[in-house]
C-alpha cells in the first residue's frame, strides 16, 4: 500500500536514511513539501495490514534537456524548466522488509497511476549496475534498459562516483502482472 508520509513514520525514515529521529522528521517534512513545490511526489511504502511504513517511493520532476536555467530564488538555488510528462522514479525498502515484493508492487502501482491518471509519457529510473534487486524490480514492471551512464552518480563518500543504467517505461510498454 502507498500513502502519504506522516511524522509517525520517523522510525522508518531513520532506519532507511541512517539518521536520528530529528533528521528523520526533517526528511519526512521535505518529502511532504515535494508535491507543493512541484518537485515530485513522495509516498511511503506501507504494510497493508498494519499501515507500518517500510520504505519510500517517489516520482521526481526532470529538468527539460537542452534548456538553460531560468534563474533562481533568493536562496541561490538554481531553477530549471521542468520537462512535462517525464519523471524519475526512486524507491527503497528497509532491509528487514525486503524479498516480500513490496518494491515491485509499489513501482507497479505508482507507474500505472502516473501513466493512466497523471498522463506521464515517460518514467525513468537510474540504477547502479550492481544493484541486482532493483534491476529485477524494474524488469518485472516492464521497464526497458536503454543504456549506461558512465561515472554519472555522485555516491558521496569523498567524491566517489559510479555508473548508472538508465531504464524507462512509456505508455506503450506492457506493465507486467
Amino acid at each position: 500500500m502507498l500513502r502519504r508520509w506522516e511524522r509517525g513514520d520517523a522510525a522508518c525514515a531513520a532506519e532507511g536514511k541512517g539518521v536520528d529521529e530529528a533528521g528523520a522528521i526533517a526528511w519526512i517534512e521535505m518529502q511532504v513539501r515535494r508535491q507543493a513545490d512541484g518537485a515530485g511526489l513522495s509516498l511511503s511504502i506501507a504494510d497493508a495490514p498494519s499501515g507500518e511504513a517500510l520504505g519510500c517511493i517517489s516520482l521526481n520532476a526532470r529538468p527539460r534537456p537542452g534548456v538553460a536555467p531560468v534563474g533562481g530564488p533568493p536562496d541561490g538555488m538554481l531553477a530549471v524548466e521542468i520537462q512535462a510528462g517525464t519523471a524519475g522514479i526512486g524507491y527503497w525498502v528497509l532491509a528487514r522488509a525486503r524479498r516480500r515484493g513490496l518494491a515491485t508492487a509499489a513501482v507497479r502501482l505508482l507507474t500505472r497511476w502516473a501513466i493512466a491518471e497523471a498522463r506521464m509519457r515517460r518514467i525513468e529510473a537510474l540504477v547502479e549496475p550492481g544493484n541486482r534487486a532493483s534491476l529485477r524490480v524494474l524488469e518485472r514492471c516492464s521497464f526497458r534498459r536503454e543504456g549506461l551512464l558512465r561515472d554519472f552518480l555522485d555516491l558521496g563518500d569523498g567524491g566517489r562516483r559510479g555508473d548508472a543504467y538508465v531504464y524507462s517505461l512509456i505508455p506503450g510498454d506492457a506493465q507486467g502482472g
